[in-house]
């Protein structure tokens, strides 16, 4: 597991010399003082775990040793910082008890693969002070007591050999380990960490937008400013969220979310945790919440107050729906706003209908300041065997809408299915019309409430006059166009000598357009078909198999997507070997929109026929070419399915022949059981 994690981070991975990473995501202006920095060093040295030289327990290290208890002195060097710190600056205040930690249980809000840090600096939530012994030992190396991982500041991994075996583990763990504890708590900015291999160490950030690490170092004062910051650096300076406090209700923890004035406390489970199961991206929890108000009568009790730091709260009657966000770009509502903007009055309240209503929505504010990513250090240098990657600030939005909604991953009724595909053409048609492409239409931000289609997540909606080949790519792979995936145009025409020169140029011709929305919503249909398969009549295990085969190859895939995925768009009789797997399971109606790839196919040979253009801002894209031919087509084939669907299951339900009447609700669809990993309430989304 933590191996398949740095795998699926090294494209994130920066590297820069550890001073500048101590300045940028190390650094409180209090404890930069020389001499603060000066009374510790002598106060190490006094202790004798510190000399001209480096750490006196490593000078000679060897095989056979035990690590924990060689490691152990490092607890009683935490302690010695944080005694020598407050005796030099009274008015300093440690924060966090640092120590090794090898044996410690971790007590986790959410469910997860276990892990065990050698070291861990843990918020001091007891007391304001820590009790440090007059003659320290080396009883925190075999602490027992559990840790919650939501006090948890910062983490390390040792060893006590440098080779490259020791090197990868320890960086596998780490990796691990900082995607657990922000998985863990989506609200957290980042986490600090240091890996040790005998004197070589390294520093680590694990940020919402980048992984940055030092370049390796054996000089101990380096370190020794990085514990003086980790004891003693306030919560939402190493990167904890103190605008949602953790409370328990009726013995159960619960989480109040600060917005605007108001108190969100959140009521059961998200409703959805896109993305924050992944440790460089947008961290989206959405939860059901009771929007709480102060407590008018004051100190005394009410039945279903609660209590909030020192204030009562009084819970709300009316239910909204919370959203928990990272974002690059513009907030949901002001992209709204743009896209509305640009349609007449008809339009607008169409396309009204199908987007969330908005009561707040806002950056969130600590200590007067937006709460965002850190910039990298200015001298980051990308390390030769990682990708290069644009290093793009964040920032943390919180939002409340009126729509408790179904994502189409917990949909199981083809009918709501079939319905939020319609609605998602009649706003994709009405974005076009606006000049806006979505550019990130999944199954997490397909919506069904209340009879229609809402569709949600605009942060990578863009004016299509302004998109170009140079735009990094965005979305889950899932549900990406192919020709996107591919980066370039399956259809164009053939060359000739008056276009020759022109297609010398054709590698810098791609560029997202509306088609390629449209696209997305045939591979939700697929993806549907290929996860929600109907109970009865059962299908044949040799049925099942197959689609699970099939599945594989068109989802699950990397942002370049691959040939199998090409091939449902390229391949004129690919809706035929689409068919020829699924029939065995499904009716001839549901199949009926499979033929929408030959409607995509065409389409697509239309708009290129005019060959891209060069335009002022040096981008190429195509022409005015676009229509609403094809939003009308994928409309009636959807619209005519949904309505014999709707005539034939009321028919075959009143019958009791069950031909097709399975289908028709949620009690009578599965997942498909064997195939767990395709059917992803979570599924990678990618921002390269």
């Amino acid at each position: 597991m933590r191996s398949r994690i740095k795998r699926d981070n090294t494209d994130k991975l920066t590297e820069c010399s550890p001073r500048a990473f101590l300045k940028t995501y190390a650094s409180n202006k209090q404890l930069r003082s020389k001499d603060l920095r000066n009374a510790v060093i002598n106060a190490l040295k006094e202790g004798e775990f510190l000399d001209d030289n480096g750490w006196i327990s490593l000078r000679n290290v060897g095989r056979g040793q035990n690590e924990n208890e060689t490691l152990a002195f490092l607890g009683q060097v935490a302690e010695t910082i944080t005694r020598a710190a407050t005796q030099h600056d009274e008015t300093l205040k440690p924060q966090a008890v640092a120590c090794p930690s090898p044996t410690v249980t971790y007590q986790h809000s959410k469910l997860g693969y276990r892990f065990f840090p050698g070291w861990t600096a843990v918020f001091n939530v007891l007391s304001s002070s820590i009790h440090v012994d007059a003659k320290p030992s080396t009883v925190s190396a075999s602490r027992k007591t559990p840790v919650k991982t939501l006090d948890i500041a910062s983490i390390a991994e040792f060893k006590l050999e440098d080779t490259t075996e020791k090197i990868i583990d320890n960086e596998e763990k780490m990796v691990g380990a900082a995607k657990q504890l922000l998985e863990n708590d989506p609200c957290r900015a980042r986490i600090l960490g240091f890996t040790m291999e005998k004197k070589r160490t390294r520093f680590w950030d694990f940020s919402r937008c980048a992984i940055t690490a030092s370049e390796p170092f054996d000089k101990p004062e380096l370190l020794v400013d990085f514990l003086l910051f980790v004891i003693f650096a306030k919560k939402n300076e190493i990167g904890f969220d103190p605008t949602m406090p953790n409370i328990s209700v009726g013995g159960e923890d619960c989480s109040c979310y600060e917005i605007g004035n108001s108190l969100c406390l959140t009521v059961g489970s998200p409703l959805s945790g896109e993305a924050a199961y992944e440790m460089d991206g947008r961290a989206t929890r959405v939860w059901v919440v009771e929007v709480l108000s102060p407590d008018s009568n004051g100190d005394i009790e009410v039945d279903g107050d609660i209590e909030v730091g020192r204030t009562r709260f009084r819970r709300g009657v009316t239910r909204r729906v919370l959203k928990d966000v990272w974002l690059y770009a513009l907030c949901e509502r002001e992209i709204q706003s743009s896209i509305l903007k640009k349609l007449d009055a008809k339009q607008k309240t169409k396309l009204e209908e199908h987007f969330l209503t908005f009561i707040m929505e806002e950056v969130i504010i600590v200590e007067g300041e937006p709460k965002r990513t850190l910039k990298k250090p200015s001298r980051t240098e990308v390390q030769p065997t990682m990708m290069s990657r644009t290093h793009m600030l964040r920032k943390h939005v919180r939002s409340v809408v009126n729509e408790e909604c179904e994502n189409l991953y917990q949909l199981t009724d083809f009918k709501k299915a079939l319905i939020c595909w319609r609605d998602m053409i009649l706003c994709l048609d009405l974005f076009r019309i606006a000049g806006f492409i979505h550019r990130d239409l999944s199954g997490g931000n397909t919506l069904f409430f209340e009879g229609r289609g809402i569709i949600s997540d605009m942060e990578y909606s863009k004016r299509y006059n302004e998109v170009s080949s140079h735009d990094p790519k965005t979305g889950a792979p899932d549900f990406m166009a192919a020709e996107y995936q591919a980066n370039l145009f399956f259809f164009l025409p053939s060359r000739t000598d008056a276009t020759a020169e022109l297609f010398k140029l054709q590698d810098e011709w791609f560029a997202p357009h509306f088609v390629h929305d449209v696209e997305s919503i045939y591979w939700q249909y697929l993806w549907f078909l290929h996860n929600r398969i109907p109970k009865t009549p059962e299908p044949s295990q040799s049925a099942l198999e197959k689609v699970k085969r099939q599945a594989g190859r068109y989802f699950g895939h990397s942002i370049d997507g691959n040939q199998d995925r090409f091939e449902v768009i390229r391949n004129e009789t690919s809706d035929i070997k689409l068919r020829g797997v699924l029939e065995s399971i499904y009716c001839p109606l549901i199949l009926q929109p499979l033929d929408l790839s030959i409607t995509l196919r065409e389409e697509y040979r239309r708009v290129v026929r005019s060959l891209p253009m060069k335009k002022s801002d040096d981008a190429w894209r195509l022409g005015d070419v676009f229509n609403g031919d094809i939003y009308e087509k994928f409309l009636g084939k959807l619209q005519a399915v949904l309505d014999a669907y709707s005539v034939i299951t009321v028919d075959a339900a009143s019958r009791g022949t069950g031909k097709v009447a399975p289908l028709n609700g949620s009690n009578n669809l599965q997942t498909l059981p064997h195939n767990q990993n395709l059917d992803r309430s979570h599924p990678k989304r990618i921002e390269n």
